[in-house]
């Protein structure tokens, strides 16, 4: 009995012991998280110091330091038309902290540039989006959370687990929102959003001055059904583009989920901002990048190309988590907009691509085709080839019979950014076209490469562009075809390179148009103007039908299309946008007549405002019913005369 209790006072003893050595480490490491955390990432995450910024975070793509607002701002050049009532806002990146390492474009958080234009008079303002993200890096000193750059190899799968162990010390909550807000701006049920598409959107409110200031983050749920009818499931993601119809007053979007089926999730909300439709959808080949939808009267058109999500490439070592596969199609969904669910979903495939944004659909009302127009990398032998499938209501793989070029898919641009394609030697090609020719991606500009990657348009690896393409969708014989309508190179814009970014007049979405609005890319993401193409014009016309060319060292971005009020044509209406002068070093604001494509007024900013991504004009009375009014008290709101 005695040998009993001494041994269980031993083994008490030693429980004891253990128990105190968790507790204190547990203590240790609560007390000393933050000191972990900053050990940890300049051991193993961000080791050495950083070199100079390159790329993304140098000229005129670099951040701003302050937040200004500028009233009375001169307009150098013609006048503002007194009927262009309203504010101008442009998102966009713009780090509050210097990157640790790898940085790319989308990583930046969310500043909106707005110029409030009223009575012929325009003031300036820049303001951040509040994002949780941004408040959360600000309370913690420094960037903290995993950048979409850093994800690459090795030093990825750190970045992540870097921003997990900040997660369950309770450093950082990412169940707020983890999104940068940075990519666009909507306007619908009587909101103004701040998008990006691994995120909820934020509301903001907009100033006399043109200033924002954030309300919150947005939540995307159904409101109480009526009629037994089961509530839709409510959202976490939510596209950057989505898609309203002013003839219903509805908003159509969708969201992506790279971590769990389904994959796809389609949505509406009716004219009072209220959820009334989501549908899962399931997608073929898994997970992938998903940036543009379309719309037409009759269905919501869902782009799925084959830039897949495949973390395993970044497990293996230096790849990218995405992968280009230029073995299988691009695939195209037609879901009917009274579709209860996916079941009605038709699927068409044609040559692989990559198509960032979208210009317009629309429902032939004669033999019942659906027509896209859109920015894509597919590439074609010249202008007018059309290439054509079968579809079926199953997904399928895309069949041989079109010749590609193999060098085409090492670099897919885009308007926010491109993809790097990983350059492969002879022995490697060789082994990925056993394995479908799987092509890793970089997002990233790297610190530590001697090479300024952002002066993409220079680089011999450049083989590939993105040009204006017809696409046609037959839901009765599930033929689908592509054709080519404007290449770079036939627009007339320079050294133009690639054409994106497209805008039309917004009161003719989802309905048979004829304008389309590109910016012409000459180096890099700087753009160097704007062409008009005719999309319904005959084969062998000129569908150029006017130019803007910003100007010798000017350079720009997309142009937002401002109806004019009480017009009646397609073009009758204006075109804004930002310009930065490289020699002055500063930015104005130009408007243009989006008809004769000439320059109507030119208002220098006073700043430099820094290149970035979509812009929305917001009028008169919308400004007054966002957010419940303008946002200011009586004695400020006289003051400025809103």
């Amino acid at each position: 009995g005695m040998g009993l209790s001494v041994g269980g006072a031993w083994a008490l003893g030693v429980c004891l012991a253990v128990v105190a050595v968790v507790v204190t480490l547990v203590l240790v490491v609560v007390t000393h998280r933050r000191r972990l955390m900053d050990w940890f990432d300049k051991r193993f995450v961000y080791p050495g110091e950083p070199p100079e910024p390159v790329g993304f975070l140098k000229g005129n793509f670099a951040p701003t330091a302050e937040e200004v607002t500028l009233e009375d701002l001169e307009v150098t050049r013609g006048k503002l038309p007194d009927s262009l009532n309203g504010a101008y806002l442009r998102n966009g990146p713009n780090p509050y902290f210097k990157p640790n390492g790898k940085y790319h474009w989308f990583d930046g958080d969310a500043m909106v540039h707005g110029v409030r234009i009223k009575g012929g008079k325009a003031s300036y303002a820049n303001r951040y989006v509040d994002t949780a993200r941004l408040s959360q890096e600000k309370a913690y000193g420094r960037a903290a959370f995993a950048k979409i750059g850093e994800l690459t190899g090795k030093t990825g799968l750190l970045a992540l687990l870097s921003e997990s162990l900040k997660v369950k010390l309770g450093l950082l909550d990412k169940g707020k929102g983890s999104g940068c807000a940075n990519t666009s701006l909507a306007f619908h049920g009587d909101k103004l959003l701040a998008l990006y598409e691994s995120d909820l959107p934020y509301e903001i409110k907009v100033m006399c001055t043109g200033a924002i200031e954030t309300i919150g983050r947005a939540t995307i749920t159904a409101a109480e059904m009526n009629g037994g009818r089961k509530a839709p499931k409510g959202f976490d993601q939510f596209t950057a583009h989505p898609k309203r119809d002013e003839r219903t007053g509805e908003l159509h979007f969708f969201g992506y989920n790279l971590r769990e089926a389904p994959h796809l999730n389609y949505g509406v909300l009716d004219r009072a901002g209220n959820l009334v439709r989501s549908i899962p959808i399931d997608l073929p080949h898994g997970p992938a990048m998903m940036h543009d939808m379309a719309l037409t009267e009759t269905y919501a058109v869902f782009l799925y190309m084959p830039l897949y999500f495949r973390p395993k490439e970044m497990v293996g070592g230096e790849g990218f988590p995405f992968v280009f596969d230029p073995e299988m199609p691009s695939k195209f969904a037609l879901l009917p907009r009274c579709a209860e669910d996916a079941s009605q979903i038709q699927w068409f495939d044609l040559p692989s691509g990559m198509i960032f944004h979208t210009s317009n659909a629309w429902d032939d009302q004669g033999d019942g085709r659906v027509h896209l127009y859109a920015c894509s990398t597919s590439t074609y032998k010249g202008v007018g080839d059309l290439i054509s499938s079968n579809s079926t209501r199953s997904p399928r793989s895309w069949e041989q019979g079109v010749e590609r070029d193999r060098t085409a898919a090492r670099f897919l641009p885009g308007a926010h950014g491109g993809l790097n394609v990983k350059s492969l030697g002879e022995e490697e090609e060789e082994s990925n076209a056993r394995t479908n020719e799987l092509l890793t991606v970089d997002f990233a500009v790297n610190f530590k490469s001697g090479k300024d990657l952002l002066n993409l348009s220079g680089s011999d690896e450049v083989t590939s562009s993105t040009s204006l393409l017809h696409f046609t969708f037959d839901p009765r014989t599930g033929i689908a075809t592509q054709a080519k309508i404007l290449d770079p190179k036939d627009c007339g814009n320079g050294d133009a390179y690639l054409l994106d970014f497209p805008t039309i007049n917004p009161r003719y979405l989802s309905k048979r148009q004829k304008y389309v609005y590109l910016a012409t890319f000459c180096d890099g993401m700087k753009t160097n103007g704007v062409v008009k193409c005719d999309v319904l014009c005959e084969d062998g016309e000129d569908r150029v039908r006017g130019r803007i060319h910003f100007g010798s060292g000017r350079f720009g971005g997309e142009c937002t299309f401002v109806p004019r009020d009480g017009g009646k044509e397609e073009d009758d209406g204006y075109l804004t946008t930002f310009v930065y002068d490289d020699e002055e070093e500063k930015s104005f604001l130009v408007v243009y007549d989006a008809r004769t494509m000439s320059e109507v007024a030119e208002v220098d900013v006073g700043v430099r405002v820094p290149y970035g991504f979509h812009g929305l004009w917001v009028d008169e009375g919308e400004m007054r019913r966002i957010g419940g009014g303008l946002g200011l008290g009586g004695e400020m709101r006289r003051r400025l005369r809103c």
